[in-house]
């Protein structure tokens, strides 16, 4: 069997256009992504960041004014669009993003005619359209598990990264960006480690434009060496990558940084999003850490992990 083609159909006037990369970043997963389409008003304010998004991610803007008061009309052009590929026989599965109902019966349809069809949106989603679908992905919960602190992954980049005033980088997908999707494809992995040709594989069918010769390199191998977070190791000469440095010696040593974050702010209580934040500049790999703890939430990770604190809400208090 091939490999799984996905049209990816995104409802703009529903969903955010910070998804995109976890969007692109869950159905890299399944397949190749062959048709990428979103549909709205481009004439509002409020799309625009979804527009500034299309050359990065070669998504192509459907327009669709809304001068209808019985449907949106970005749904209607959604269907109609979804059924003509559906008819042409172009992909294999579907991947529709919204937070509205008016999509369940078109996920149907479209299972029923033996497409793959996964369903994206934030926890508001309708009951209706994530039982239509057979794999719904909630995108608020996606970011906020894949989160990582970019700006310690630039200041460690910066560190080792010499420039180059005549290369510019920002025409094509910065390398911080790869690194990061790497760490989070590892992370999303049953084990601790990924074959470097999947990982490879994963980040063409994300980065269309990826191409490591981009970045001066012949090989991905090579490109990935740059990286401070990644280890590649070679058995039987294929080369598997895994990440290195994430963890401190032992809980202890995030118990004692967390301690001297109470010191120095005198108080036995305090917000755990300050705490947070507190403690990412003594535990730069925080929320790798907190990730490979096996809990998803900063607040469930002192809960579960962290004996000497008691949570409370949206607190955290010392309790020694």
């Amino acid at each position: 069997m091939g490999e799984l083609t996905i049209a990816l159909l995104i409802d703009a006037d529903n969903i955010g256009a910070k998804h995109i990369e976890s969007i692109l970043g869950e159905l890299a997963k399944y397949g190749k992504v062959t048709i990428r389409r979103m549909y709205g008003d481009w004439t509002q304010e409020r799309l625009k960041p979804w527009l500034e998004k299309t050359s990065q991610f070669s998504l192509t803007p459907i327009m669709q004014s809304n001068d209808t008061s019985r449907k949106n009309a970005s749904d209607i052009g959604l269907v109609i669009d979804a059924m003509d590929i559906l008819y042409s026989d172009k992909v294999s599965g579907f991947c529709i993003v919204s937070s509205d109902s008016d999509f369940n019966k078109l996920a149907k349809r479209l299972r029923e005619s033996g497409n793959l069809v996964i369903g994206m949106g934030e926890q508001k989603t309708p009951e209706s359209f994530r039982a239509s679908c057979e794999k719904f992905i909630y995108l608020d919960i996606i970011d906020e598990e894949t989160e990582i602190d970019d700006e310690k992954l630039d200041a460690v980049r910066k560190d080792n990264e010499t420039s180059n005033k005549h290369f510019k980088e920002e025409s094509f997908t910065q390398k911080s960006i790869i690194e990061k999707t790497i760490i989070n494809m590892i992370l999303d992995s049953s084990m601790d480690t990924m074959h470097l040709g999947e990982i490879g594989q994963r980040i063409n069918n994300m980065f269309p434009d990826f191409d490591v010769r981009n970045y001066h390199y012949t090989k991905l191998s090579e490109l990935l060496k740059e990286f401070d977070s990644l280890s590649l190791i070679n058995k039987e000469n294929k080369y598997w990558v895994t990440l290195k440095n994430i963890m401190p010696e032992s809980i202890k040593e995030i118990e004692n940084k967390i301690i001297m974050v109470f010191n120095k702010k005198r108080v036995s209580k305090m917000n755990i999003g300050e705490l947070k934040k507190e403690l990412l500049n003594a535990v730069p790999n925080l929320n790798i850490v907190i990730k490979k703890s096996g809990v998803t939430k900063f607040s469930l990770f002192l809960d579960k992990k962290i004996n000497i604190i008691r949570v409370n809400g949206n607190n955290a208090e010392l309790i020694k």
